[in-house]
């Protein structure tokens, strides 16, 4: 009977506790998506920065709008007629009038207009690189998460396999009476649990492939992954503060508050004048006593805006841009210690896990395998109960799918890094 039972029981569950060397059985006759691919399949997608772009495209428009002067506006009429009858002979004064007026804005109020939209414009191609880094990070994010599911299914599977081999077992040597029927019961009521727990890691796959699909589409997401991690570089950042200042966020906030001191320069020019210029050609019909024609008429003048009620209005304008302005600062001064603050949690859990993956591959994992097949023997020599055998083998199958998620862990820690590192990769 010990050799009947060692025969079933001695096969390894895990091929390897090396998270590289898991070989997947799902999918293996159709295409395989990498890490790689996924990302890129995210950069072409049009809808994960094209708004931004279409943003700054129109903000450079009207930057160059905003440069020229104002359509100038035609004037068409008649003066003086009189109206006793209508004849526009009668007296010399009538005339018909034709004009051009032309409005100069105060100041230097249509170059400020114009930077400020360039720098609306820079902004906007800002968000529209963060966009995309965002996206490769998320994008790594269910990738990896879709990976460490699969890979979870496949060990359960087998070891789903082993508790199988173990019922069989068990109800034998309970028909030679070597075992009790508390130990049939134990061996099937683990199974149901293990059968149980793939139901529940099947589910986590089909959130991980939906999270997928919302970057690269339904029909690219139910594809394979590969059988190993792929190898993720981690970013240089030797000092923080250099590095975040030039990221994407950090950068559109910096265009944004060189946007609002455009807009305190352009509240000051309300402070100047603006003027306009009209000219006017008068035409005359009729004669002079004299018999000869009349002169026609030539009019120009200067229209002048006079900012004289400043409290009420220029004043408050220049403080609201003002204020405005501080409060971008600030925005900007939250968003740098967001940054560190994540790259702080990020570079302190790659330590941490680091240490903990070190741990599993040295020694948890080897004394967890250890322990399962000491069980084993043990309990082939009548030495333990049944049930320390099933701790043991479930031990050492959490112990394997934690060194698992502990190379995820790492994975997306890292990916979070290239993010905050403004590297696209």
């Amino acid at each position: 009977m010990k050799f009947f039972l060692t025969r079933y029981l001695c096969v390894p569950v895990l091929l390897s506790f090396a998270v590289e060397s898991i070989a997947l059985d799902v999918f293996v006759d159709e295409d395989i998506l990498t890490l790689e691919q996924a990302i890129s399949l995210t950069r072409n997608a049009e809808s994960v920065s094209q708004s931004y772009e279409y943003r700054a495209a129109g903000f450079e428009q009207e930057s160059i709008a905003e440069s020229s002067l104002p359509d100038p506006k035609l004037k068409l009429g008649m003066m003086n007629l009189p109206t006793d009858s209508f004849d526009i002979e009668q007296e010399a004064m009538t005339q018909l009038q034709i004009g051009v007026i032309q409005v100069f804005p105060r100041g230097s109020s249509r170059s400020i207009k114009s930077r400020m939209n360039q720098q609306k414009a820079e902004k906007a191609r800002f968000m529209s690189k963060n966009a995309l880094l965002k996206a490769s990070y998320d994008v790594s994010k269910s990738w990896l998460e879709l990976f460490y599911w699969l890979r979870a299914e496949e060990i359960v599977k087998q070891s789903r396999g082993w508790f199988k081999n173990l019922v069989g077992v068990t109800e034998s040597r309970y028909r030679v009476g070597s075992a009790t029927q508390q130990d049939v019961v134990q061996s099937e009521l683990e199974l149901d649990r293990l059968t149980d727990r793939l139901e529940g890691i099947r589910i986590k796959q089909d959130i991980a492939r939906s999270d997928l699909a919302r970057w690269i589409g339904p029909s690219e997401s139910i594809k394979g992954l590969p059988d190993q991690l792929p190898l993720m570089s981690l970013p240089d950042i030797a000092e923080a503060t250099p590095v975040l200042a030039s990221h994407p966020v950090i950068q559109a906030t910096d265009a944004e508050i060189q946007a609002n001191n455009e807009s305190v320069d352009l509240s000051r020019q309300s402070y100047k004048p603006g003027f306009a210029l009209d000219v006017t050609y008068g035409d005359r019909s009729g004669q002079n006593l004299d018999g000869s024609d009349r002169a026609n008429l030539l009019s120009a003048m200067v229209l002048l805006d006079v900012p004289i009620f400043r409290d009420k209005r220029q004043d408050r304008k220049l403080a609201s841009s003002q204020q405005n302005l501080q409060a971008v600062k600030q925005d900007r001064e939250t968003a740098m210690r967001k940054l560190h603050s994540q790259l702080q949690q990020s570079q302190s859990s790659l330590r941490i896990l680091d240490r903990q993956i070190l741990l599993y591959k040295e020694k948890l994992l080897p004394q967890s395998r250890s322990h399962s097949e000491l069980a084993l023997k043990a309990y082939e020599n009548n030495r333990v109960e049944f049930n320390s055998v099933l701790r043991a083998r479930v031990a050492e199958l959490d112990t394997h799918l934690k060194a698992i998620r502990l190379q995820i862990d790492r994975a997306q820690t890292i990916a979070m890094l290239n993010y905050l590192a403004g590297e696209e990769k």
